[in-house]
């Protein structure tokens, strides 16, 4: 069987997608201020969107840290009738502005709903804009006060439903999972069953990445037993895609449990040798 993958945005597309339509016009256009603004926030903010199933897209963002280090972040949006399912913002309020006009521009729809799944801000830098706009949001009910403390938007509303390990609930065409702890304690999953699709956001690393990234709100010790539960509940998925890095098949989470299975030794082999 083929699987359709994807790889995160390299910087010679960013520059790309920065350049395009850079050549002076050859007519006055007149554009009301929010075009203008529109105008700037995909210029200033470039999104990659990569449709990879019927009604479903992967986007693409980057945030720059000090010191000049660029790093793509992936999220999800699922077509739901007449509108729109995002799954975790793009990295930034501008960049979630940037993300919805493309949206608009390349389906005609709107988002109404979004998924976020856990508190780190390349995943909900974006949910006051989006509230601000009247979107639905879906998340864990321990994001709101996780995201507090770190500082970061906070969404205003959660799902009780998800409170417990191994829970789920629908909302249109997915479905979404709290498989347990793992690269957060709260870390959400989505499927979208008609498509076979898997978001894992950062609980699960992309392809051929060789480490396991931030790991400072990380619960090592039950990551593998949630990654696990992700297997045997949604094994039907043929398309993985992590919160950063390339997609590829169910192999994934197998490539995550070693990362975490090396981790662990290393750490056990450090303690021993200090004592």
């Amino acid at each position: 069987m083929t699987f359709k993958v994807f790889t995160a945005v390299s910087l010679a597309a960013i520059f790309a997608l920065s350049a395009c339509g850079s050549e002076a016009p050859t007519q006055t256009e007149t554009k009301t201020p929010t075009e203008k603004a529109q105008s700037a926030a995909e210029k200033d903010y470039p999104i990659l969107l990569q449709k990879i199933g019927e009604g479903v897209w992967v986007h693409t963002s980057t945030y720059q840290f000090p010191g000049g280090n660029i790093v793509p972040s992936n999220g999800l949006v699922v077509e739901d009738g007449e509108g729109l399912i995002l799954i975790d913002t793009a990295w930034g309020e501008m960049a979630t502005q940037a993300l919805l006009d493309k949206l608009k521009t390349e389906t005609g729809k709107e988002v109404t709903k979004l998924v976020i799944t856990h508190h780190h801000n390349d995943r909900l830098a974006g949910v006051d804009l989006l509230e601000r706009k009247g979107v639905s949001v879906f998340t864990h009910p321990d994001t709101p006060s996780r995201s507090a403390a770190k500082s970061t938007a906070i969404p205003d509303t959660s799902v009780a439903a998800l409170k417990d390990a191994g829970s789920r609930t629908k909302s249109g065409p997915i479905e979404i999972g709290y498989p347990g702890p793992g690269h957060a304690e709260e870390n959400l999953v989505v499927y979208v069953p008609a498509a076979k699709i898997l978001f894992g956001g950062c609980f699960i690393r992309g392809k051929g990445q060789k480490g396991l990234g931030n790991i400072a709100d990380a619960n090592l010790k039950t990551w593998p037993k949630s990654l696990n539960w992700t297997k045997q509940t949604y094994g039907g998925a043929t398309l993985v895609v992590p919160g950063h890095g390339q997609g590829a098949d169910m192999s994934l989470i197998d490539h995550t449990l070693g990362l975490l299975a090396k981790k662990i030794n290393a750490d056990a082999k450090a303690e021993a040798e200090a004592e």
